[in-house]
C-alpha cells in the first residue's frame, strides 16, 4: 500500500471517528433534553399532589425524579469525557452510566405498572378531557373522588355510577389516580429516555472500548 493510499485510509478512519463522536454528542444532548422534560413533569406531579397523603404514588415519583437528576449530572460528565477523550475515565463512566440507566428504567417500570393510570388521569384532567374510560374500567370517579367534579362543574357524570345508573347508592367514591395494578401497556413515553440513553451507551462502547 502506497503512502497516498495509507493517507486516504487514515483520513477515512478519522472522518468515521469524528462522525461517530458527533452522533454520540447528539445522543447525549437528546438524553439530556428528554431527562429534563421528565424532571419538570415529575416535579409538577409531585408538587400538585404533595398535599394529599392518599397519593402514595408520589413516593415512587420522587425516586424516579432523584435518579433522573442523577442522570443529568452523569450526562454532563459524559459530554466532558467524550470531548476531552479521557479513555480510562470513560470506561469507568460507561459502567456507572449503565447501572444508573438500568435503575432508572426499573423505577419507571415499577411506577407505571403499580400505578398504571396515574399519569394518564393527571394529564387528562389537566387538559379537561374525559375520564369516562377509566371510571368505567376501574370503578372510580374523578382524580381523587367525586368532589373533583362537584367543585369544578357542580354535577357528576354518569360514568361515576355503576351501570351509569346515576343513583347515589351506585356512586364510586374512590378517585382514579391511585388505582393500582391495572392493565397497562409496557411501552410508555417515559421509556423513550431510557431507550436514548442505552443507545448512547452502545455508541460509547463501540467508540471507546
Amino acid at each position: 500500500m502506497t503512502d497516498s493510499e495509507q493517507e486516504v485510509q487514515h483520513q477515512e478512519s478519522e472522518s468515521k471517528l469524528i462522525a461517530l463522536r458527533c452522533a454520540l454528542l447528539v445522543l447525549f444532548f437528546v438524553c439530556f433534553a428528554s431527562n429534563l422534560y421528565n424532571c419538570v413533569y415529575h416535579v409538577q406531579v409531585i408538587v400538585h399532589y404533595s398535599e394529599f397523603p392518599a397519593c402514595e404514588f408520589t413516593s415512587y415519583e420522587s425516586l424516579v425524579l432523584t435518579v433522573a437528576i442523577l442522570m443529568q449530572f452523569m450526562l454532563v460528565i459524559g459530554v466532558y469525557l467524550v470531548l476531552t477523550q479521557k479513555i480510562r475515565d470513560l470506561r469507568v463512566f460507561i459502567m456507572l452510566f449503565f447501572l444508573a440507566g438500568w435503575l432508572q428504567m426499573l423505577l419507571i417500570l415499577v411506577l407505571t405498572q403499580r400505578y398504571p393510570i396515574a399519569h394518564d388521569v393527571h394529564f387528562r384532567w389537566q387538559e379537561h378531557r374525559s375520564l369516562a374510560h377509566f371510571e368505567d374500567w376501574f370503578g372510580c370517579c374523578g382524580v381523587l373522588g367525586p368532589d373533583d367534579y362537584l367543585l369544578s362543574t357542580g354535577q357528576l357524570p354518569s360514568s361515576c355510577f355503576d351501570n351509569h345508573s346515576n343513583l347515589t347508592k351506585d356512586l364510586h367514591y374512590n378517585g382514579c389516580l391511585n388505582k393500582e395494578n391495572g392493565n397497562s401497556a409496557i411501552l410508555r413515553y417515559e421509556f423513550l429516555t431510557s431507550l436514548f440513553q442505552f443507545k448512547s451507551l452502545h455508541c460509547n462502547i463501540i467508540f471507546h472500548l
